[in-house]
């Protein structure tokens, strides 16, 4: 670097034009360091990559969503079921058909599902408490073929015996 500086200094002209030799025998006179000078951009570097933003807040564990609450099934959707059950799961055709009474108690499908209560009570051989729901829903629905099917079967002709 010395060396270079040393050439440059003969290389330039002064005001006059004439060249000047630094002088060997000054001792105050100090040689200047050259000035880095910024390289130049090769054309096949690549570019420098960006920075991406550094979150300022981690997020923390987010809360499970809960579910939408379930709309409960009308009333046809509860006799389909009814239907679907038959006798094969008494105890669920019984929580049905319960529902659907105290859902839709002035139905016009009342009595089938009141027919439903009693004919999973008596697949349980909860008989007495059949005879109890058979006899309440003649009361409520004398002419109806549900009561005339319960009245038949659970109140004139007793269940087999065990």
């Amino acid at each position: 670097m010395a060396l270079a500086t040393v050439v440059g200094v003969f290389a330039h002209d002064d005001e006059r034009g004439k060249r000047r030799a630094p002088a060997a025998s000054d001792p105050h006179e100090s040689i200047a360091e050259p000035t880095p000078s910024v390289p130049a951009k090769t054309v096949g570097e690549p570019p420098a990559p960006l920075l991406a933003p550094v979150p300022t807040a981690v997020p923390g564990p987010r809360k499970p969503s809960e579910p939408p609450a379930a709309k409960p099934p009308d009333e046809a959707s509860l006799i389909a079921k009814l239907h679907d059950l038959a006798a094969s799961d008494p105890p669920q055709s019984l929580k049905v058909a319960r529902e659907a009474l105290a859902r839709f108690p002035d139905s016009p499908d009342a009595p089938e599902f009141e027919w439903n209560v009693v004919k999973a009570l008596a697949n349980m051989d909860r008989y007495q408490e059949a005879e109890e729901e058979a006899r309440g829903m003649l009361e409520k629905y004398p002419d109806n073929p549900f009561s005339v099917d319960v009245e038949h079967h659970v109140l004139n002709h007793p269940p087999n015996p065990p």
